[in-house]
């Protein structure tokens, strides 16, 4: 199976239609986190799952429903063309359609396949086609996500399947299935005719009785040797997987404690910058912040009062003044015709000068005054005068009483004068300090809210890197978070269990030698029928066939090994050109798997590989078992990769994807290498100075801008070829 083309429609995040042609070699397909990488990856896997009706309302595009009309449908499609005798199509889909504003209905599923010839397509079933172009063992060794999926060997099925599939072994498991079975039978016939010979009846049965004794011990030992051995197995892989994954573990480690660490921060600067605004308007006198300039506009508005009630008084005293002034002035300024000075206006009184007028006579000087007479007229003019002065002081008493109030008998001006000055004093100076610690205080919180959001920021992005680490290494959090005293229990568990293990296989041996002897002995024997020395030769000669097929199993597990070694090592020479890489060794546990190791030529393992040297290892196991089972099914799958080469530095990519594209065999791997940033923009650009040495072809996957990093309805990816 070689592919030709990928069409992916509204699957997830590939809104529409989206195309992909690939090479025969490498294609290479470079997105930033979040573009839409693992979604490609995650689309095959959906194609290459055979599952009948597989279908899920998390496939379809988001962006796609946002835009249906009630009664509107669309079709979610994952579509490959390939070459596999002659070109074929595989094709998933199903339909989904808005039945009410809330509700999506998916329906029609299909799974099909076709045989194309020319522009014709004969359809035909796609879970059948793609069993027979692409079989289900081979899928296996197809699609990897991530670096720590790589070793295909961490399945413990995993070499049993390769060797049961590509290395002729089943032809042995049938005959020595067979031959082993003959074997008991011819053995179990024999013991039968020699129980029943006279001359070694009491041999065979003491010997058979020492037998089933020792085959019982042997078993016991095997059984709990075995389990000894499968502990072993297990407590390497653990201390393995520890040690393998120290520098990530460190990493982890790292980023929690730093994380801790901005965690406590956060906390800190969340008490620093939380503030009750409303109780502090009261409590801490803050409704007072605003009130300076007021005090100020108060101050300027009672001053102007005070000022001008003082004019006022000021005028108001100097009326007064010159009123009195005037009728000072007047009454000294009157004078008698002759230059005497009069009698008050008051003497006599009004009663006595009533009574002249009416006896006509002056009683002041007795002389008579008769009606009509000058003396008489002078006592009315005097009565009138006195009338008259009595009506004026009258007027004058009222002016006086008038004068007397006080132009502002209330005390509003003086109290306002007054609270200005209390105002203008230590209280404008306490509000003018409120104002004062209320903006430093503002200032204050802003920083600590700027520091916040600056703490909240780092702890996501290191959250987000911790995410990252778990799902590129593949490990959950509970293995990283072992801690020293695991891994020493485990290495003290692990002793324990192959000291054990040394013991029971001195005490196998010793069995085993014991069993042989007997073995020998009832071999040796001289029965006296000539039939059950026949038997015995059978039995003899079915012994050896077993034998001889049960090592020829053996020895064809080794062969296949050695050659994947061989091959593997090959890749691994090319992978690592100019570089260190060592030696692949991959060894049979005794539960019947296999672990891939490095070691040196001197013979030392080399326990912790870096990361790229791990990938490279891990990659060349895969590549000489698909070029294995090329051999042996004439036929060819791609190797699809999700993210592998992260853990890379950019001085080996380069290299490392242009051996991929000579090696022959088609290969896509989607990764974020060859992404720089840009010190300008702070973006994602490609490094096309790298990009341009590569001979494979390349495509940019990326969200298309702009989008809401909220609303996933927002998210398109597109793919753009680059070369």
């Amino acid at each position: 199976m070689i592919l030709k083309d990928i069409k992916i429609k509204n699957f997830r995040s590939y809104y529409g239609d989206n195309n992909l042609s690939l090479s025969k070699g490498l294609t290479l397909i470079i997105g930033d986190n979040g573009d839409g990488k693992t979604t490609l990856f995650e689309a095959l896997e959906w194609l290459f799952k055979t599952a009948s009706e597989d279908k899920q309302i998390t496939h379809i595009s988001e962006k796609r429903k946002s835009e249906l009309e009630v009664g509107e449908s669309d079709e979610v499609l994952v579509n490959i063309t390939f070459e596999h005798d002659g070109e074929k199509e595989i094709e998933k889909c199903f339909t989904f359609e808005k039945v009410s504003e809330d509700n999506i209905r998916i329906k029609d599923f299909k799974f099909n396949g076709y045989y194309i010839e020319g522009v014709e397509r004969f359809l035909t079933r796609g879970d059948t086609l793609l069993n027979q172009c692409f079989e289900p063992v081979i899928r296996k060794y197809c699609l990897f996500k991530g670096e720590n999926n790589l070793n295909v060997f961490e399945n413990d099925t995993a070499l049993k399947t390769l060797v049961g599939h590509f290395s002729g072994i089943k032809q042995f498991d049938e005959l020595v299935e067979m031959t082993t079975n003959f074997e008991h039978k011819s053995a179990n016939a024999a013991n039968k005719e020699l129980q029943n010979d006279k001359r070694v009846s009491n041999q065979v049965k003491d010997l058979n009785r020492q037998l089933a004794e020792v085959s019982d011990a042997i078993q016991t030992i095997r059984t709990e040797l075995k389990e000894k051995e499968i502990s072993i197995s297990d407590f390497s892989d653990k201390i393995e997987l520890i040690e393998k994954n120290q520098e990530t573990q460190e990493r982890y480690q790292d980023i929690k404690d730093r994380i801790k660490e901005l965690q406590d921060k956060k906390a800190k600067l969340s008490a620093l910058s939380s503030c009750n605004y409303s109780t502090n308007l009261l409590d801490e006198s803050w409704i007072l912040r605003s009130f300076l300039p007021i005090i100020k506009e108060f101050s300027v508005k009672a001053s102007a009062f005070s000022k001008e009630k003082r004019r006022l008084e000021k005028q108001e005293t100097e009326r007064k003044a010159r009123e009195a002034g005037e009728r000072d002035a007047i009454s000294k300024i009157q004078k008698l015709a002759n230059d005497a000075i009069p009698l008050p206006w008051n003497i006599p009184d009004e009663a006595t000068m009533r009574e002249m007028i009416d006896d006509e006579t002056c009683k002041v000087c007795g002389r008579p005054a008769p009606k009509g007479s000058e003396a008489y007229e002078f006592m009315c003019r005097k009565l009138n005068e006195y009338l008259a002065n009595i009506s004026e002081q009258a007027g004058n008493h009222s002016l006086e009483e008038e004068d007397d109030e006080p132009l502002f008998p209330n005390a509003f001006i003086n109290e306002l004068h007054s609270r200005q000055i209390k105002l203008s004093g230590e209280t404008e100076q306490e509000i003018a300090g409120i104002a004062t610690a209320i903006s430093d205080r503002l200032e204050f919180i802003t920083q600590r809210k700027a520091e916040l959001d600056d703490v909240s920021k780092q702890i996501q992005d290191l959250t987000n890197e911790l995410n990252d680490l778990l799902m590129q290494s593949n490990l959950s959090a509970d293995i990283l978070d072992r801690n020293i005293k695991d891994w020493k229990g485990f290495f003290e568990a692990k002793g324990r269990a192959e000291k054990r293990a040394v013991e029971l296989n001195d005490s196998l041996k010793i069995k085993e030698e014991i069993k042989a002897n007997l073995q020998e002995k009832l071999s040796k024997l001289e029965p006296e029928s000539t039939m059950t020395k026949v038997y015995q030769r059978v039995h003899t000669t079915f012994e050896r066939i077993m034998k001889a097929f049960v090592n020829a199993k053996e020895q064809n597990v080794r062969n296949f090994l050695q050659m994947l070694e061989e091959v593997s090592n090959q890749y691994l020479a090319k992978l690592n050109k100019n570089d260190f890489y060592g030696v692949i060794h991959i060894r049979k546990t005794i539960d019947n798997s296999a672990r891939i190791e490095l070691h040196s030529l001197n013979g030392g393992k080399i326990e912790n590989p870096n990361g790229a040297l791990k990938t490279t290892m891990y990659m060349s196991v895969l590549f000489a078992i698909s070029q294995i089972t090329t051999l042996k099914r004439e036929q060819d799958y791609p190797l699809i990769f999700d993210a592998p080469t992260s853990s890379f530095g950019g001085f080996k990519e380069d290299t490392f994807y242009n051996v991929i594209d000579t090696i022959e065999k088609q290969c896509l791997i989607v990764t974020k290498d060859l992404l720089n940033i840009d010190k300008k923009t702070g973006e994602k650009e490609l490094d096309f100075d790298t990009i341009n040495k590569l001979s494979c072809a390349v495509y940019r996957i990326e969200k298309v801008e702009p989008f809401n990093d909220k609303d996933l309805s927002t998210i398109q990816t597109v793919i753009k070829r680059i070369k």
